[in-house]
C-alpha cells in the first residue's frame, strides 16, 4: 500500500470520527510510549515492539514508529502498515464509531536485530478519542541494547565478592539496582525492600552478592515488569544447598509518582526516643519505655495526606520486647510500605534502677552545675582584685604622667619668658 493511500484512508478515517462525533478539540491528555518483549537481545533474535496508550482511550489514530535501521530489521506488523525507509506508518480507526475504542497497547511490531549496538525507538502521531477529541499526547521512545555488554553492576560484582566460608550462610553482602529509589539503605538483616519507578521502566538490573561467594543467587521478577505492583525475589541459597533466604523488592510502576507515595513525613513515639533517628530511608528502629506505661502513643504522620497509615502492636505492652508495625498505604491504593519499632518496655527492677540512675545523673548535674557557678564567681573574684590592682599600679603612673607634662609646661614657659624678654630688648 502506497503512503499516499494510506494518509488519504486515515484523513476519510478522522473525516468519519469527526463527523459523527461532534467533534470539539479540548485539553484532552494521554501518555503514548513504547515497550518491549526484551530490552538486551543477541544479533538475529527476533523482538516486538509494542505501541502503548495511557491516561485516555483513541477511536482513531495514525501512528509513526521511526527506528534505526543500521540496527534492527522491520519483520511484521498489523494491517494498514507501511514501511518507509527508517519509519513505519500505522492507522487504525474503530468501524464501530467509538464502542470499541482502545487502551492500554494499540499495536505490535515485529523487528529482528541486526548489528550489536544501541537501537532507539520513537513513536509520533496523532491520536483522538472516542467523542473526536484530539488528544494532546506526551510521547516516550525506548532503547534496545543488541548484544550482552557486561554492565557496570556485572562488573561491580566481580569486584566485590564475599569471604565468608560458611557453608550454611544465606546473607547477601550487597543489593543495588541500576535505578535510583531504593529504600531502605541495604542491610543484611533487612529482607524488604521498596521501589516506585515509571511506566518507561520495563527492565532493573539487580547487583546482588553474597557473603559467601560459594552461595547460589536466584534473581526473578526483574524484567517485563507490568504497570502497578511487582515483585523482584532474590534468593540466597547456602553453599551445602540446605539453607535459603529470600530477600524482597516491591517494585510499583506507574505514570503518577505521588499517588504511590508512603513514606511517613513524621514517626515519634510520646516520652521516649527512636533509635536511630527517624529517617524516612530507615524502616527499622528500636526504642525504651517506663515500666508504667501500657498503651503507646504513636505518632505517624504520611508525606501524602491521602496515603493511609495502620498501627498494630501499640496497646497492652509487656515487659521486653514489643513489636509494633506501621503499615502505609499510598493514595492508589496498593502500593505498601512497612515500618517496625522494637519498643523494650523496662520490668520493675530496671524501672527502679533506671530512675535511680536518672536521679544521680541530675545530682551530678547540679554538682557541676554549682562547681561551675563557684568557679564562675571565683573567677569574676579574681578578675575584680585583679582590676582593683591595676587602678592601684596605674596612680603612680599618673602621677608620673602628670609631674612630666608640668615639668614640661613649666620649661616652655621659661623658654617664652626668655625669647620674649630677647625680643623686647632687640627693640
Amino acid at each position: 500500500m502506497s503512503i499516499n493511500k494510506i494518509k488519504t484512508i486515515s484523513l476519510i478515517f478522522i473525516i468519519i470520527v469527526c463527523t459523527f462525533c461532534s467533534i470539539s478539540y479540548a485539553n484532552n491528555k494521554g501518555k503514548v510510549y513504547l515497550t518491549s518483549t526484551k530490552n538486551i537481545v543477541e544479533k538475529e533474535e527476533e523482538i516486538e515492539i509494542i505501541i502503548n496508550l495511557e491516561d485516555n482511550i483513541t477511536a482513531a489514530f495514525t501512528s509513526y514508529l521511526y527506528f534505526d535501521n543500521t540496527k534492527v530489521e522491520y519483520i511484521s506488523g498489523p494491517d494498514n502498515t507501511n514501511l518507509v525507509e527508517n519509519h513505519i506508518i500505522h492507522v487504525w480507526h474503530d468501524t464501530t464509531g467509538g464502542e470499541k475504542a482502545k487502551k492500554g497497547e494499540l499495536a505490535k511490531f515485529k523487528f529482528k536485530a541486526k548489528e550489536n549496538g544501541i537501537a532507539n525507538f520513537i513513536i509520533e502521531g496523532e491520536f483522538y478519542n472516542n467523542i473526536g477529541q484530539l488528544i494532546q499526547v506526551e510521547f516516550k521512545q525506548i532503547q534496545l541494547q543488541i548484544g550482552k555488554e557486561e554492565t557496570k553492576l556485572q562488573k561491580q560484582a566481580k569486584e566485590e565478592q564475599g569471604t565468608s566460608t560458611q557453608i550454611k550462610n544465606t546473607e547477601l553482602q550487597t543489593l543495588r539496582l541500576d535505578k535510583e529509589g531504593l529504600t531502605p539503605e541495604f542491610n543484611k538483616n533487612i529482607y524488604e525492600y521498596y521501589l516506585t519507578i515509571t511506566n518507561d521502566i520495563n527492565n532493573i538490573d539487580v547487583l546482588a552478592t553474597p557473603e559467601n561467594p560459594k552461595s547460589t543467587i536466584e534473581i526473578t521478577g526483574n524484567t517485563n515488569l507490568k504497570q502497578g505492583l511487582n515483585n523482584i525475589n532474590i534468593k540466597v541459597i547456602s553453599e551445602d544447598k540446605t539453607e535459603s533466604k529470600d530477600y524482597v523488592i516491591q517494585v510499583t510502576k506507574t505514570d503518577d509518582l505521588e499517588l504511590a507515595n508512603t513514606n511517613l513525613e513524621t514517626l515519634a513515639i510520646q516520652d521516649t526516643l527512636l533509635y536511630p533517628e527517624f529517617n524516612i530511608n530507615t524502616t527499622k528502629y528500636k526504642a525504651e519505655v517506663s515500666n508504667e506505661i501500657k498503651n503507646l502513643n504513636i505518632l505517624a504522620i504520611p508525606e501524602n495526606e491521602k496515603a493511609t497509615v495502620e498501627i498494630q502492636g501499640k496497646d497492652n505492652i509487656k515487659e521486653g520486647n514489643n513489636l509494633i508495625k506501621i503499615n502505609v498505604i499510598a493514595p492508589n491504593g496498593f502500593t505498601t510500605k512497612k515500618y517496625e519499632i522494637i519498643v523494650y518496655k523496662r520490668n520493675q527492677e530496671e524501672e527502679m534502677k533506671y530512675v535511680q540512675e536518672q536521679k544521680d545523673n541530675e545530682e551530678k548535674l547540679e554538682e557541676i552545675y554549682k562547681a561551675e557557678k563557684l568557679s564562675n564567681e571565683d573567677k569574676k573574684e579574681i578578675d575584680d582584685k585583679n582590676l582593683n590592682n591595676k587602678k592601684k599600679n596605674m596612680i603612680p603612673v599618673v602621677i608620673f604622667i602628670a609631674l612630666a607634662i608640668a615639668v614640661v609646661i613649666g620649661i616652655k614657659k621659661d623658654i617664652f619668658t626668655k625669647l620674649k624678654n630677647g625680643f623686647q630688648n632687640k627693640d
